[in-house]
């Protein structure tokens, strides 16, 4: 299903909204790249070599390449919520922005490291602990393009945000799995999630894959373990070093099946301090154990940034300092806080 018949869905589900005339139609163009199609190989060239014809293969168009940059993702620490700050060189892009309550939080973290205009916003899902602070985002910032999972919620936060788009003519997209996003031409942001609107908030979640040289991040939102097994039945990689994890931690996400192949190194979990959900769960924390990931908590560290050269990584944490993963030794130096 295309984006726009996702957007025909989600019209009818906030009819109560748009006949009120609070959010135009308008605002909703696209700005995601379709990449399911498969590139053509270019054809061979015949050139002649001391006068006989010889057949030369033309090179594959380019993949993204690292520049010695440093990507920088910063697990921004806002309570019982989600905001993920990612930054190349001029470039950042926000995924969430927590409870509403945490909006100054996000906006004030944003500006301390150097943000003045968001190139992409995503917003995972409805939850008020993953968009609650987002209209507090849009009005401290110039946002380029905006994209959301297409399940809409009939809650004031959600208007609130589609109001607040609308007002400020932001470009707005829905995700389709199979799409990519345009952030540096040195990264890779696939979408993986969702296929099609199941009406599941959690399970609509927007899951994204960046891969930048030979490190990847997967980051999950809320999905739970239907939507992992979508996407293993797709059948696309999924192997990733960083894994942000699914809902916070609790047992109807991150199943073991999902977790073997991912095979995260480090496992980021954004949770609140004494969250009445009892997030992360023991059978969550045993499942990354098993697999003998690194396991880094912002109720315990605090905000947790990752750096990366694209070969290796150093993740820093705001209580505890720079942590030196065994493969990430020799970047250390490189990665300067």
């Amino acid at each position: 299903m295309k984006a726009k018949q996702i957007l025909a869905l989600a019209l009818i589900s906030l009819i109560l909204v748009i006949t009120s005339g609070c959010v135009s139609s308008e605002s909703f163009d696209s700005i995601i790249l379709d990449s399911s199609e498969d590139s053509q190989q270019e054809p061979n060239a015949d050139v002649i070599a001391n006068g006989s014809l010889v057949e030369v293969s033309l090179p594959e168009p380019p993949l993204p390449t690292i520049d010695q940059s440093i990507l920088t993702v910063h697990f921004i620490d806002v309570g019982q919520g989600d905001s993920i700050l990612i930054q190349i060189k001029d470039k950042n892009m926000l995924i969430d922005a927590g409870e509403q309550k945490a909006g100054n939080t996000v906006v004030n973290y944003l500006k301390d490291n150097g943000v003045t205009e968001l190139d992409v916003i995503v917003a995972t899902h409805a939850h008020a602990d993953h968009i609650g602070g987002m209209v507090t985002v849009l009005n401290n910032f110039k946002v380029k393009k905006f994209v959301d999972s297409g399940n809409p919620h009939t809650t004031k936060t959600y208007e609130n945000m589609l109001i607040a788009i609308d007002e400020k003519d932001i470009p707005f997209s829905l995700a389709e799995a199979g799409q990519t996003i345009e952030l540096d031409p040195s990264l890779a942001i696939e979408i993986l999630n969702p296929e099609k609107p199941t009406g599941k908030l959690n399970d609509d979640s927007v899951v994204l894959k960046l891969t930048y040289g030979d490190l990847s991040f997967l980051f999950t939102g809320d999905t739970e373990i239907d939507a992992e097994k979508r996407i293993l039945a797709s059948g696309i990689d999924i192997e990733s070093q960083i894994l942000k994890v699914a809902h916070h931690g609790s047992k109807s996400s991150t199943s073991i099946e999902f977790l073997e192949k991912v095979n995260p190194a480090a496992s980021i979990i954004m949770v609140g301090t004494d969250n009445r959900y009892g997030h992360p769960t023991e059978e969550v924390i045993a499942r990354l154990r098993g697999l003998g990931s690194d396991i880094y908590r912002t109720d315990i560290e605090g905000h947790i940034v990752v750096k990366t050269d694209g070969k290796e990584y150093t993740v820093e944490t705001q209580n505890k300092g720079l942590v030196f993963p065994m493969n990430a030794m020799n970047f250390s130096l490189m990665a300067e806080a």
